[in-house]
C-alpha cells in the first residue's frame, strides 16, 4: 500500500470512528465560568492558579480586594478587565464568579456581589495612568497589614498559592 493510500485509509477510519452524530460537549459551563475561561483563564489558569510569574494567582486570594473600596474598584479598572468585550452584566458575572468561586473564602463576610451598574462605572476609569505593579503592591500591603490577607498575595507565581 502506498503512503497516500495509507493516509486515506487512516482518514476514512478516523471519520467513521466519529459516527454520524455530533459529538457531545466534553463539559458544560455556566455562562460566567465560560466567560472567565474565554477572557481570563489563558493567563490566570482554569482554577485561578497562574502559570506565569507575571500574572497573579486568584485562587483563594482575589476576594481580599473587596475589603477596601479601592480594591473593589481595582478589579473592574484593570485594563484587561475594563477593556473586555463583555458587556457590563457579563463582566459583573465574571467578577462575581472570580471572587466568590475561584476566590472562595477570601471575600469578607457579607461582601456584596458586583452589579452591572457598578462595573460599568468603574470600567470607564481604567487604570491606565498608573504603574499597575506599584498600585497593586500598595493595595496588597494594606490588605495584608489590616485585613489578615495572606503574605502570598505579594507573589505572582503559582507556587505562591499552592
Amino acid at each position: 500500500m502506498t503512503t497516500s493510500a495509507r493516509c486515506i485509509a487512516i482518514l476514512l477510519g478516523l471519520l467513521s470512528a466519529t459516527g454520524s452524530g455530533a459529538a457531545e460537549p466534553a463539559a458544560q459551563f455556566a455562562p460566567a465560568q465560560g466567560n472567565f475561561i474565554l477572557g481570563c483563564a489563558g493567563c490566570h489558569g482554569l482554577t485561578g492558579v497562574s502559570n506565569s510569574t507575571l500574572v497573579p494567582s486568584l485562587k483563594g486570594l482575589v476576594g481580599y480586594y473587596l475589603n477596601v473600596p479601592d480594591g473593589r474598584a481595582y478589579l473592574s479598572r484593570l485594563p484587561n478587565v475594563a477593556f473586555s468585550t463583555f458587556n457590563d452584566r457579563e463582566l459583573a458575572a465574571v467578577l462575581n464568579y472570580m471572587v466568590f468561586n475561584i476566590g472562595a473564602g477570601s471575600a469578607p463576610a457579607g461582601a456584596r456581589p458586583y452589579s452591572a451598574a457598578e462595573v460599568g462605572k468603574w470600567r470607564k476609569q481604567p487604570l491606565t495612568e498608573v504603574t499597575l505593579s506599584a498600585y497593586r503592591k500598595k493595595l496588597v500591603e494594606t490588605l495584608i497589614s489590616s485585613y489578615q490577607a495572606p503574605a502570598e498575595m505579594r507573589g505572582y507565581s503559582a507556587a505562591a498559592t499552592q
